[in-house]
């Protein structure tokens, strides 16, 4: 498999300039910036929760940060929780399993972006499969994301 048809077509109809870095395979985040040798704090991915009316939201934060729930609970004064894997699939059904693209618009789906991706040069996000990521500029990166909501609720795993 290669990238997602329905991310390929979302970036070429906004015409986003982007670059796709092949890498060995890997199933999740961590592993694919070690597979493609970049920073893990570059690679932004996707976290899909739920709240008790079955509203669906996308987080999107760094490789190597936690989700804090409560903290985003917070933010949005929300009650979600993390989306039953089955119910992920679902969504993402042209991706492979675990493969989150972090496109929320492409999958019409409400997303929060966590404030720690702003500021980086450039970043990494999964494209649908587990041998590959999209390469986009901070520009292109927050056209992405001009019509989501931001907030802090991750913090790093390690320094």
């Amino acid at each position: 498999m290669s990238l997602s048809q329905r991310v390929t077509s979302y970036l070429n109809d906004l015409d986003v300039h982007y670059e796709v870095i092949t890498h060995h395979p890997s199933h999740s985040s961590l592993g694919s910036a070690i597979a493609a040798q970049v920073p893990s704090a570059k690679i932004a991915k996707a976290v899909m929760l739920e709240d008790g009316q079955g509203h669906r939201l996308m987080a999107v934060l760094p490789a190597d940060s936690k989700l804090s729930i409560s903290a985003l609970n917070d933010a949005l004064d929300g009650q979600y929780h993390l989306m039953k894997e089955q119910q992920v699939y679902q969504c993402f059904d042209d991706c492979e399993h675990g493969a989150v693209p972090p496109l929320p618009q492409a999958f019409n789906l409400d997303c929060i972006v966590d404030d720690s991706l702003e500021g980086l040069p450039d970043l990494y996000i999964e494209g649908g499969d587990h041998r590959s990521l999209v390469h986009l500029s901070q520009h292109e990166f927050a056209r992405l994301m001009a019509q989501t909501r931001s907030g802090h609720f991750s913090h790093q795993l390690y320094h």
